[in-house]
């Protein structure tokens, strides 16, 4: 464990190098500000081009909630996906960090906790746009924290483990990686509930978004923070059923994550694609 624990803080030093010494630490923090509040500027406007009677606002204020929340999939699930890219591509030493001590699984881990960090930066000036520019507000006497807490640690731990999937597929399929990580950031978007309810999307897509954690996630988000969901379909579930789902599914995810991203490294390895370059 104390080997683990100095290759992941290795590994998170590395990832936070790579991250910020693009820029003097002036323009990073510009950038790294400019960014999300530019996202929550772009979704009140849309706010504003609605009508703006008391149901939508509700149906708004859950719309906002979960995509300050998606946050933690573009930087963190898409951004392992992209770590094997840049490796690979960029700098040309995914070959050399797989042969090192720290080896791909901890180098992976510890730079996803790094995007966790710059993500939840971004999540709270999201939520500061919302509350003081767009009025998306709760009452913190009716937050529910117990649901709110579970969901939070679980939630970060499905996000790394569907981070892990991202980057085990982007070592076996080196050309398209790129069009993999930017599909599925599109697809999770549409998919788990963020801009509209699972309810209407087709039958056979509903049972695969609710199989994917993140439906769960944001959906127990909204229920903890704003007091309403915005699935149907999930209403007649408590909270203590929605949080079990929520555990249950990302207790699956993480061993299926584990799992499939060694069978796809042990692939990629037999292949020789691990430093297998497109020139792209």
């Amino acid at each position: 464990m104390k080997t683990f624990v100095a290759r992941f803080r290795t590994a998170a030093w590395l990832g936070w190098q790579v991250e910020s010494n693009w820029a003097d630490p002036l323009v990073f923090t510009v950038y790294a500000v400019a960014r999300p509040l530019a996202m929550a500027l772009v979704l009140a406007g849309m706010y504003w081009a609605l009508d703006r009677s008391p149901t939508r606002h509700a149906a708004f204020a859950g719309f906002f909630l979960a995509n300050a929340f998606h946050v933690y999939v573009t930087r963190v699930v898409i951004g392992m996906g992209w770590i094997v890219v840049e490796e690979r591509e960029d700098y040309e030493t995914l070959k050399y960090v797989y042969a090192s001590p720290i080896g791909m699984f901890t180098h992976l881990a510890g730079r996803g906790s790094v995007k966790i960090v710059l993500a939840t930066v971004s999540l709270i000036l999201t939520l500061i746009v919302g509350w003081f520019v767009v009025g998306v507000r709760w009452n913190w006497a009716h937050v529910a924290w117990g649901p709110l807490t579970a969901s939070l640690g679980l939630g970060m731990i499905s996000c790394l483990y569907l981070g892990l999937l991202v980057a085990g597929a982007g070592l076996l399929l080196p050309r398209t990686a790129m069009l993999l990580n930017e599909g599925l950031a599109a697809g999770f978007y549409l998919l788990c509930g963020v801009i509209f309810p699972i309810d209407l999307l087709p039958r056979g897509l509903q049972e695969l978004s609710l199989a994917i954690p993140l439906t769960l996630w944001y959906e127990t988000l909204r229920r903890a923070l704003l007091g309403h969901g915005s699935s149907a379909r999930l209403a007649h579930w408590s909270n203590p059923q929605l949080v079990g789902a929520l555990a249950l599914a990302t207790i699956l995810c993480a061993i299926v994550s584990r799992w499939g991203y060694q069978k796809m490294e042990d692939r990629a390895r037999k292949l020789g694609r691990l430093d297998q370059t497109t020139m792209f």
